[in-house]
């Protein structure tokens, strides 16, 4: 088992809730809690693209993904591998990431989607495609999280919670808007061996300046996904991958 902390964060192109365009506002949120992996959405602007590999210096985090406006990237304490860059349609992003931990994989998908309904549908119905979510040849520990831009009866909740479990954490879940929250539209999904312990919208004085949308913070910890492949894989039939631990 693996433990490590996460952070999930739509910095709305580092425009700030006065309009500003500020990146140190958004690095200090990200510091002050000292993720292990921070999934980013919606970076850039048409006068801030290009800026990734900045940011990423002023949280010590090493950067993964495009760095172009509106993109969604990682920054992580850990390595990570097999960075692949998706279109959903409609302008929805994803990208995905594979991070090894003591001999564990967990897959990423950090995503932004549209908030116009049927958009959302196209673009979920390419997020559980056999591209991405369904992709067999995927079989560990994995983490979606991002703007699902999901109201409370939104189009989609029914279809993604068919495929992934939502988080535990945090009770109170809503983060946006910033100043005052009302819903849970940034969210953290799971699928396989892998829960949270503890976490937290963050809600402090400089993460509501910072960005319409409070990031998510979680503990979470990977079970043993060798037991987990062992089952799934003998009603496929198939050896089980050692890879995932």
């Amino acid at each position: 088992m693996t433990t490590f902390r996460i952070m999930s964060y739509h910095v709305n192109g580092f425009r700030t809730a006065n309009g500003e365009t500020d990146q140190r506002l958004s690095a200090r949120v990200i510091c002050s809690q000292q993720p292990d992996l921070v999934m980013l959405q919606q970076l850039g602007s048409p006068i801030a693209a290009g800026t990734l590999s900045d940011f990423s210096d002023q949280v010590a985090l090493a950067a993964y993904g495009p760095d172009e406006e509106g993109a969604c990237a990682f920054l992580s304490r850990f390595p990570l591998h097999n960075i692949q860059n998706f279109s959903l349609g409609h302008g929805g992003r994803c990208v995905r990431a594979d991070l090894d931990l003591e001999n564990e994989r967990v897959h990423l998908y950090n995503l932004c989607l549209s908030f116009d309904p049927w958009q959302r549908r196209d673009q979920i119905r390419t997020l559980l495609s056999d591209q991405l979510l369904n992709n067999q040849t995927l079989p560990c520990a994995t983490v979606v999280c991002g703007d699902f831009t999901l109201p409370l009866w939104g189009y989609g909740q029914i279809r993604i919670s068919e495929h992934l479990r939502r988080a535990r954490f945090p009770m109170w879940r809503a983060n946006y808007p910033g100043n005052f929250p009302l819903w849970g539209r940034d969210r953290i999904y799971f699928r396989g061996p892998i829960r949270a312990l503890a976490g937290t919208v963050l809600a402090t004085a400089e993460a509501r300046k910072a960005s319409p949308h409070l990031p998510l913070v979680l503990t979470v910890e990977t079970c043993d996904t060798r037991r987990f492949l062992q089952v799934k894989e003998r009603l496929r039939i198939r050896k089980p991958s050692p890879i995932c631990g």
